[in-house]
């Protein structure tokens, strides 16, 4: 599932209010530890003893309900189980969210592994896809005189989609051609090559979403390449090049070599958010910093971008009513007078008001700066 995807699935499970208890099942399938069938067998188990445990300790079911979870949990293991039918290639994490009393059953790839857990509850538990969300696609294209690969997904997944190697002739092909000749023929071949390598990089950047493109190759030649992109394709090329021998670099070199550029951008992204919402914050205006200023922002619909500090969280109460968030509560909704619901998880709730009202989330793993703000913050609308 590639990012776009990824939101606007989410946004859609969010929307979604069922009126009977979903399953939703995170599944890691970081490949270092989950890449053979008994590691994810052991995994699906461990996952679903854990779902039968909750399922059985929750006393406001209906006897419907829990025989409806009872077989739903049945057809996700039989699911999960069957090789023909559990989509883990090219995933880092699989996301299965099941009701069959509303006929839902999805099943989304992640492009990043994930915590593996499971939850039983009246919508879809949807705040571990922030990962997935921030998870950007790569286009990366190798150049030179003679070669060109193109590859394209996650950072960590990347696989060639095409090779094109053949379009140049060379250096004993001169036969009866005079050298000056010879020499101009070798460089339109070689500029007709190059052309052929960014026409793919144009046809797959407007069929497919991606993110970021990055190019390799020899200083004299990238360029060249580079000049044959077109218009709307170019500024989404980064500055730095990707340092791998065209001519002898495996797929897993490659990835390792665009995994440092991915890292320096994603530094930088992050860093520009931050100073928007340093800035918003400094300047009284369009930044809210920590988790009362944040939670007002979301009631007043004006969150932009919600940031988030991983392991940072806090208990709240929010109303079924209107939506209304708080941190204290005297146990009515001050809107309407509704019963709030008191809830465990602020960055759960936050994340699903920030993407209901056509927000971004960012999880900032690079920068300490959330800290002081007890790892909450919102660059703002208006």
């Amino acid at each position: 599932m590639n990012t776009l995807e990824a939101a606007g699935q989410a946004r859609r499970l969010i929307e979604f209010r069922p009126g009977h208890p979903v399953i939703s099942l995170y599944m890691d399938l970081d490949p270092e530890r989950f890449a053979t069938p008994p590691a994810r067998a052991s995994q699906i188990r461990s996952l679903l003893d854990r779902a039968r445990r909750d399922l059985e300790a929750q006393d406001a079911l209906t006897h419907d309900e829990r025989v409806s979870l009872r077989a739903d949990l049945e057809r996700i293991d039989d699911f999960l189980t069957s090789p023909a039918e559990a989509p883990y290639k090219g995933a880092r994490g699989l996301a299965l969210f099941c009701s069959s009393q509303v006929d839902l059953f999805e099943v989304l790839q992640l492009l990043r592994p994930t915590e593996a857990r499971v939850a039983i509850g009246p919508s879809p538990f949807v705040e571990p896809l922030v990962a997935g969300l921030q998870s950007r696609r790569w286009l990366v294209a190798l150049v030179s005189r003679r070669e060109g690969r193109v590859l394209e997904g996650p950072a960590d997944g990347l696989r060639e989609e095409a090779r094109l190697d053949q379009f140049v002739r060379g250096q004993h092909d001169q036969g009866g051609w005079s050298q000056p000749n010879y020499e101009r023929s070798i460089e339109k071949d070689t500029e007709d090559h190059l052309r052929r390598v960014a026409d793919a990089v144009n046809r797959l950047w407007r069929t497919e979403p991606f993110h970021r493109l990055a190019a390799g190759g020899p200083p004299e030649i990238v360029p060249r390449f580079e000049a044959h992109l077109a218009g709307d394709v170019r500024p989404n090329l980064i500055a730095e090049r990707v340092a791998v021998d065209l001519s002898s670099a495996s797929e897993e070199q490659i990835r390792r070599a665009v995994a440092k550029l991915v890292a320096e951008d994603e530094k930088r992204t992050e860093r520009d958010a931050l100073n928007r919402l340093e800035s918003g914050i400094g300047g009284g205006g369009r930044g809210a910093g920590g988790p009362y200023d944040t939670v007002m922002a979301l009631n007043e619909r004006r969150v932009e971008m919600l940031m988030l500090e991983p392991g940072q969280d806090m208990r709240g109460f929010r109303c079924p009513t209107c939506g209304l968030m708080a941190l204290e509560s005297d146990g009515h909704c001050p809107a309407d007078g509704s019963d709030m619901d008191e809830f465990d998880h602020l960055t759960e709730v936050a994340v699903e008001a920030t993407l209901a009202q056509g927000g971004e989330v960012m999880v900032v793993h690079h920068y300490p700066d959330l800290g002081p703000l007890q790892g909450i913050g919102a660059v703002l609308r208006f």
